[in-house]
């Protein structure tokens, strides 16, 4: 049975201290990652300046993944060209809601969501047909973003201790009804399907860039990401409450194109699939990478 992806809804409080979009994007930090798969398998990422960089083919359909290895719910807001996978408009986590990823778990991302019971699949495309050209700007094609929001824990009041009376000693048949938990309430409202694409040259919204700068977009070479076929990818609503309203714990993220994109940035994609240079092993050294010593060679009991 496919999975029902949690929709988080919650009131957001005035935005604070948010981190500079300067900063180095990479797929993983802490407990939490982000990866793009394609016919169920990661595609290939390169360390490159600090960031992550992914491989990607024109026509390929991918999914997003965001993995959770903290024991606290969180919520997850996606951006896929500079646009919110849900609604499709800007990218913006102080005041959008995102996906609910379960503790210990991850939640697959298909697409921009059309209903709540479908999304318009992610596919590379050209830079000039990807939605976020078809929509007002090519400005922010090829960066996928995700800021994670771990969910506010409210700790249990004090017990409260009484002296017991005398009836309380032989009251043996004492009904505990009302002592259970109490049910998190759920809203089933639909989330707002993205607009649809639009054709170039009609009205611009106000983060477009400069006329002569956008229509450039029919030249960039490269990668985006189209709005492609229509996925059965349901959801539901749920409540949730950010331990900190507008200031993720972490904002993870990656940078993708072609083979040709990557090449021309000084990636070697053939020789070196996996190179890390010695400033991000150091930047990512674990103090604690095993939990047991194991014998060296040639050891005997």
């Amino acid at each position: 049975m496919k999975p029902f992806f949690a929709l988080a809804v919650a009131t957001l409080s005035c935005a604070v201290n948010s981190p500079a979009f300067s900063d180095p994007l990479r797929n993983r930090t802490s407990a939490y990652e982000v990866e793009l798969l394609v016919d169920g398998r990661a595609v290939s990422t390169y360390w490159h300046e600090g960031e992550t960089f992914a491989l990607g083919q024109l026509g390929e359909r991918y999914t997003i993944r965001v993995h959770n290895r903290s024991g606290r719910r969180i919520e997850a807001v996606v951006s896929v060209d500079g646009r919110d996978v849900i609604d499709g408009r800007p990218g913006d986590f102080e005041n959008k809601r995102g996906y609910l990823v379960p503790a210990w778990g991850s939640v697959d991302i298909e697409g921009w969501r059309t209903s709540a019971v479908e999304a318009a699949a992610f596919r590379f495309s050209s830079v000039a047909d990807s939605y976020a050209a078809q929509t007002g700007t090519a400005r922010n094609v090829g960066v996928i973003g995700v800021a994670i929001f771990p969910e506010r824990v409210v700790p249990p009041p004090p017990p409260v201790y009484e002296q017991p009376t005398y009836r309380d000693q032989w009251n043996e048949d004492k009904s505990e009804e009302g002592y259970g938990g109490l049910g998190r309430s759920e809203h089933g409202r639909a989330a707002e399907p993205a607009p649809a694409p639009r054709t170039f040259g009609s009205t611009t919204t106000p983060d477009d860039l400069p006329r002569h700068a956008d229509a450039m977009r029919h030249k960039r070479p490269g990668l985006g990401t189209e709005y492609g076929e229509a996925r059965y990818a349901p959801i539901r609503q749920v409540e949730f409450v950010r331990a900190r309203p507008s200031r993720p714990t972490a904002v993870l993220g990656l940078r993708y194109n072609d083979r040709q994109g990557l090449l021309a940035l000084g990636i070697d994609v053939d020789r070196h699939p996996h190179y890390y240079s010695d400033e991000d092993l150091r930047a990512t050294a674990n103090p604690f990478p095993r939990s047991w010593a194991p014998p060296p060679s040639g050891w005997r009991r």
